[in-house]
């Protein structure tokens, strides 16, 4: 009898301790299918897709905190990434994304007196998750996080310039 109460009471507890990774999971596959849903046809990802990578920027607050740099990860095929909010007060951080096949959404990011700088491969795709941006004397480029007196930048690298038409050769 015992043997079988502390075997319930241990299910009991595992089943506890997962279940709010359940309700996470599936709060991130909404998130992820409004990315997806935003994309629309040139999405090469059907609703339902689960994001191949998770990528977790952090928290800063003045300079200080856990920072993740973001994606150096360069795959051969389309790749749906989910990128975790930033948060930052009073500081800087950058996040750069670097996967050119990369298709990267982001849950939401959060900037108070700071900025938050994402540079992102030329050819990567960036959607967010929410549907309006919140910005009270502040800059939001990303138009999907929340910016008081501060920043949200989007920059992008590896642009090849476009090529211009031949001349002619002068007769």
């Amino acid at each position: 009898m015992k043997k079988c109460r502390f075997n319930i009471i241990a299910a009991t507890a595992i089943t506890a301790a997962l279940s709010p990774m359940l309700v996470m999971a599936a709060s991130d596959q909404r998130v992820v299918d409004q990315c997806i849903a935003d994309w629309g046809a040139a999405s090469p990802f059907k609703k339902g897709t689960p994001a191949s990578r998770v990528i977790s920027p952090g928290v800063k607050v003045f300079g200080i905190g856990k920072s993740n740099n973001g994606d150096d990860k360069v795959t051969n095929k389309p790749s749906l990434i989910l990128v975790r909010p930033a948060v930052n007060v009073l500081g800087k951080s950058t996040i750069r994304l670097a996967n050119p096949r990369g298709w990267y959404c982001f849950k939401a990011n959060v900037t108070v007196a700071g900025k938050i700088a994402i540079d992102a491969h030329c050819s990567a795709h960036i959607a967010s998750a929410r549907e309006d941006g919140t910005s009270v004397l502040a800059t939001d480029e990303s138009k999907g996080g929340v910016a008081v007196m501060g920043a949200l930048r989007v920059t992008r690298f590896d642009c090849e310039p476009r090529e211009s038409a031949p001349k002619k050769p002068a007769q």
